[in-house]
């Protein structure tokens, strides 16, 4: 097999156990087990976007604006009971963005509602919770919004974590550089593309 169909076969092991091994102190310190899946969403949404590892600060405050906004949006709904919700939430959407031609220079910057994806996802989450109660069983907890945010920060940490501690263990399995995620020195992600093959001298006459 090649390096890449290696690498990625222990990749996929290794990520299935650090996440295992993640999960334990989450559940173990929060009562919001049942909602464990919501810890890899940030995993899902990094991958996904191909970003530098820097970029989860940017995923973290993006969705925190995300979280702001969907409380926002629940406090126009409650005001205006009369106007449809995805009235209200499609004009929320519309002024809060950003353009999304102005998204990809900002994915990795300083500037957090850039991360449309991540407070997109703040956005639904929000008013996912808002609605669980009548879905959950008797006595089941539902996460405020704080706590929201926090679980999602538990995630982003999780996932520099795995990031770091997978890259390390590749290496020395496989003794070949591997990056899960592309970083400012170098744009693609995986392994560092092989060097050129040089041309074979012609044949003098």
């Amino acid at each position: 097999m090649s390096v890449q169909t290696n690498v990625i076969l222990v990749q996929a092991v290794l990520g299935a156990v650090l996440i295992t091994v993640f999960m334990i102190p989450f559940q173990a310190s929060t009562p919001f087990a049942l909602y464990r899946p919501m810890v890899i969403l940030p995993v899902l949404l990094y991958f996904a976007l191909q970003a530098p590892p820097h970029a989860l600060l940017g995923m973290f405050l993006g969705f925190t604006c995300g979280v702001a906004g969907g409380e926002a949006f629940l406090v126009v709904k409650n005001a205006l009971p009369e106007v449809p919700l995805g009235l209200v939430m499609g004009i929320g959407v519309a002024c809060g963005l950003p353009r999304p031609r102005n998204a990809p220079t900002r994915i990795g910057g300083p500037h957090p509602p850039g991360m449309v994806p991540a407070v997109l996802l703040g956005v639904v989450e929000t008013q996912l919770v808002t609605n669980l109660s009548v879905l959950l069983p008797d006595g089941a907890p539902v996460p405020n919004l704080p706590w929201l945010v926090v679980i999602f920060g538990y995630g982003c940490v999780m996932t520099l974590i795995l990031v770091l501690v997978q890259d390390k263990i590749i290496g020395a399995l496989l003794g070949a550089q591997w990056r899960s995620a592309p970083t400012d020195e170098a744009p693609s992600s995986q392994v560092p593309p092989t060097p050129p093959v040089r041309p074979s001298p012609r044949p003098t006459a």
